[in-house]
């Protein structure tokens, strides 16, 4: 579903390039670096690509980003700042100017599937851009976000 989706969108875009199926090995450690379960419709796209080195991060990409997070973050920012700004996020795609589309992490430890957000590094805020992934590629690929 997703791959054919993403194969038509970035047929004229020549930096984007779909990757292999992700194993599911590398999700359920990704699940377990990152410290929640990957919302179903994030599993799915995984399984069709690990990727496409444009908008959709891989599995390994997702988690660099939260160890980066977890280790810059805190040297500037107070334990409550952080806990409150950085961490409730599980990003897995970027605009590549370091704001990323994310999930809100619930305080009971699940990801929020019912909205992608835009964390914006700058200001340390979210704001809603889609309801769902396939929303989310499809307005990306098209400019609208």
């Amino acid at each position: 579903m997703y791959r054919k989706l993403i194969e038509e969108l970035i047929s004229d875009n020549r930096w984007a390039a779909l990757q292999p199926p992700c194993p599911e090995e590398e999700i359920r450690k990704a699940e377990e670096i990152v410290g929640t379960a990957f919302p179903d419709e994030l599993r799915a796209l995984l399984h069709e690509t690990n990727g496409d080195h444009w908008l959709l991060w891989s599995a390994e990409e997702i988690i660099r980003h939260v160890n980066t997070n977890r280790e810059i973050y805190p040297e500037y920012l107070e334990p409550e700042e952080y806990a409150e700004k950085i961490a409730p996020y599980l990003c897995f795609a970027g605009n590549g100017c370091g704001d990323c589309y994310c999930y809100r992490i619930l305080p009971d430890g699940s990801a929020d599937d019912s909205v992608i957000l835009i964390w914006e590094h700058e200001l340390f805020e979210s704001r809603p851009v889609a309801r769902n992934m396939t929303e989310l590629i499809t307005r990306y690929y098209h400019d609208e976000i």
